[in-house]
């Protein structure tokens, strides 16, 4: 497990959702899987499930793919393939 904190502007500037006084850019939960494919399957069973897609699964800048969503409680979630933190056989 891992723990990663990020400044509101970052995580809203990431997300593309705008800051406000309270707003589900206070933290996101990420959600770290082994391959783009899984990003892509996770992100459409929480679509299915009734989660809201806030940013499609994409490219980003630092060489990973991600996507975020928010749960029907307005939590932000993010699932995320970054190549540098795969698990070790």
């Amino acid at each position: 497990m891992k723990l990663a904190v990020w400044p509101r502007d970052d995580l809203s500037h990431d997300a593309g959702i705008p800051k406000s006084e309270r707003s589900a850019t206070e933290l996101s939960i990420g959600h770290n899987v082994s391959s783009r494919e899984e990003v892509d399957a996770v992100m459409e069973h929480v679509r299915k499930a009734g989660a809201r897609i806030v940013k499609s699964a994409q490219d980003t800048f630092w060489g990973g793919y991600a996507g975020y969503f928010q749960d029907p409680d307005g939590h932000l979630w993010e699932v995320v393939w970054n190549p540098d933190f795969l698990p070790e056989d």
